[in-house]
């Protein structure tokens, strides 16, 4: 990846080669990334066969058509201003540092209907130090989410690598003015779900059929998702009634991916539930229920989303490549999954400090090692489980891989 910059940019060509140290630092591969001179006044990200064009006007008060991505820094618009320009939020725009009654807020379009925001407790005040960081983090392949999430957190922690939870953003869950509403708000403004001891959750196998599940509760497996695929199966409901009866015979914690209503309605010990899933699910229900509830998350701007409903356990992935679902995200690979459990063991959880974590995605006896190594709490595994010769020995290998753990 080569980043180009205008001439007129020294300093956020010497901000961007300070934060790729600190990238470099955290773990992050930065040998192949390398800096030049753009013939424009715009900033160019050029790697394989897709160059990424940002604009901001920083350097420059006109941009081209072909800007993926314009930095507005300087517009000094309140929210309520920004709200009444009926197209405040393009596809391509970004309103940094928009004031809002005490804080700041950065706005932007995820789509030609709705807009998402971060707010924060402080302004951005060095705006080429907050672009350098957008501009690493999306060289390094972070989604644009994510890239605003720690160029405002990179700003806070300056030389090192933002860990810390008091350094971050809060992504906006709803907000009328800007159109932002994600459907579990309003019901899920003050839930907060059963909480988990993070040594209860074990090695943790996802499978799609009853039979798997009492096999593997009967080798004593303790903590056990149920994901059937096909919604329209005929026998759905009575499989996740067994599933749930199994769970309460042999004392096990069984979730239920995707069908909260049938988790109801049969009293699951929990649900298992993504991104996309929460839009609709009556949350309140489950948790008023008593009812587990694990949250699937893929960065940062997602995980920092779902701590504001406090769900149960917090699912991280997909950690390596997996053929067993369809994936949005990039895999996550084990740099990042380390940089977020270090993020999540600061935030608060009950009573302590740090949510139950769950790594998933492409995990085997291979990989198990370096990935429990990152500090989760728990390993999801399923191909590793189902296309075993030997289930047993495979559970023992696993079992013998995390049990240098000494909980807190």
């Amino acid at each position: 990846m080569k980043i180009l910059l205008p001439a007129n940019s020294l300093d956020i060509g010497i901000h961007l080669t300070s934060i790729l140290s600190v990238a470099k630092q955290a773990g992050f591969d930065t040998s192949a990334i390398s800096m030049g001179t753009s013939t424009t006044l715009q900033v160019e990200l050029v790697g394989g066969q897709r160059t990424t064009v940002l604009a901001t006007d920083l350097l420059t008060s006109e941009f081209s058509n072909d800007v993926d991505y314009a930095l507005l820094y300087q517009h000094q618009k309140t929210k309520a201003e920004l709200a009444c320009e009926n197209d405040f939020a393009t596809n391509t725009q970004i309103y940094l540092n928009v004031i809002d009654e005490q804080q700041s807020m950065d706005v932007w379009s995820c789509n030609s209907e709705s807009s998402r925001a971060l707010k924060s407790a402080s302004e951005i005040e060095e705006t080429s130090y907050h672009l350098s960081w957008f501009i690493v983090s999306l060289v390094l392949d972070f989604p644009i989410e994510d890239a605003l999430v720690l160029a405002r957190a990179g700003c806070v922690s300056r030389e090192t690598w933002p860990c810390l939870s008091q350094h971050f953003p809060t992504p906006v869950i709803e907000d009328e003015l800007l159109n932002i509403q994600v459907g579990w708000a309003v019901k899920a403004s003050t839930t907060a779900f059963s909480v988990m001891t993070k040594a209860s959750l074990g090695l943790y196998p996802v499978v799609d059929s009853v039979e798997w599940i009492k096999t593997l509760l009967q080798l004593g497996i303790k903590t056990i998702q149920l994901r059937i695929k096909n919604p329209d199966d005929e026998h759905l409901e009575s499989k996740v009634k067994q599933a749930i009866e199994l769970g309460n015979q042999y004392n096990a914690q069984v979730f239920i991916n995707d069908y909260w209503q049938l988790a109801l309605k049969y009293q699951a010990y929990g649900v298992h539930l993504g991104q996309e899933d929460i839009e609709t699910a009556d949350l309140r229900k489950i948790a008023n229920a008593g009812i587990r509830l694990g949250l699937s998350t893929h960065g940062y701007y997602e995980l920092l989303r779902i701590i504001q409903i406090n769900p149960s356990y917090i699912a991280l992935g997909h950690i390596f490549p997996t053929t067993t679902k369809d994936m949005p995200s990039r895999p996550q690979g084990l740099v990042r999954l380390a940089l977020y459990q270090k993020l999540i063991d600061t935030i608060k959880y009950g009573d302590s400090v740090g949510y139950p974590t769950v790594a998933i995605g492409g995990i085997d006896l291979e990989t198990a090692q370096p990935v429990w190594s990152c500090g989760v709490s728990s390993l999801a595994v399923v191909r590793a489980i189902t296309q075993a010769g030997d289930i047993p020995t495979v559970i023992n290998q696993f079992s013998g891989v995390m049990r240098d753990r000494q909980w807190c």
